[in-house]
């Protein structure tokens, strides 16, 4: 559960969109053992006005074990209401790709967009996910996601971001043994097309990694 590289992903989808994204995770001492280290890389290209496909890759770090590759991920986004709408929804379907006999995985999501101003607005997830192929787990896996981020000068935003995973339905268990986390993220425009995202999230349960320190390196074409 170290290493968070996922995001609080909107439902809107902007037609003719085209970008790339590096994302760094650093786990330090995570759970008590060496640092985490986490590599994404993503595309992702809108195909209209309401549906977008995306891309990714993964790869793990720890020091003296050298870079792992983690998984191969397709998704494919499909907002559901008009763009005038201040409240937005969407859903995002998920397919991954695992190798060492580890099991891929499914996933279908919801996400919303809510503008409470100007200046100010929120997200929502509710995220799903089943194992397939090999050495699948029975259950289902689901998280919930959350921010609420203000707009500032220049394109800049900042705020609060949330994340909530409560592992497998066959095994719950209680708040301690799910990763909880919380903390400040800030987004900043460089250049017309490039941009930077850093954020910390801090564990609020014992399951979670004390840290989660994180760089995103952003550019549209």
């Amino acid at each position: 559960m170290a290493q968070t590289t996922g995001g609080v992903f909107g439902p809107v989808v902007n037609e003719g969109h085209k970008s790339a994204q590096y994302r760094f995770g650093l786990a330090p001492d995570a759970n008590g053992s060496d640092d985490a280290i986490a590599h994404r890389l993503h595309y992702q290209q809108s195909i209209d006005g309401s549906k977008m496909w995306r891309i990714v890759a993964q790869a793990n770090d720890r020091p003296g074990s050298g870079l792992d590759f983690d998984y191969l991920q397709g998704q494919l986004f499909w907002q559901v209401t008009p763009d005038e709408r201040r409240w937005q929804s969407g859903f995002r379907f998920d397919a991954r790709w695992r190798d060492d006999d580890r099991p891929g995985q499914i996933g279908a999501n919801w996400a919303n967009q809510v503008k409470l101003s100007d200046r100010w607005s929120t997200r929502f997830l509710v995220m799903s996910a089943i194992d397939i192929g090999d050495n699948a787990s029975d259950g289902i896996y689901l998280q919930t996601r959350a921010n609420l981020a203000r707009k500032l000068k220049g394109g800049a935003q900042a705020g609060v971001e949330m994340f909530n995973n409560y592992g497998n339905t066959e095994d719950l268990g209680g708040f301690d043994d799910q990763s909880h986390q919380i903390g400040p993220f800030a987004s900043l425009p460089v250049t017309e097309n490039w941009s930077v995202v850093g954020s910390v999230l801090v564990g609020m349960s014992n399951a979670a990694s004390d840290t989660d320190l994180r760089l995103w390196v952003g550019r549209e074409f």
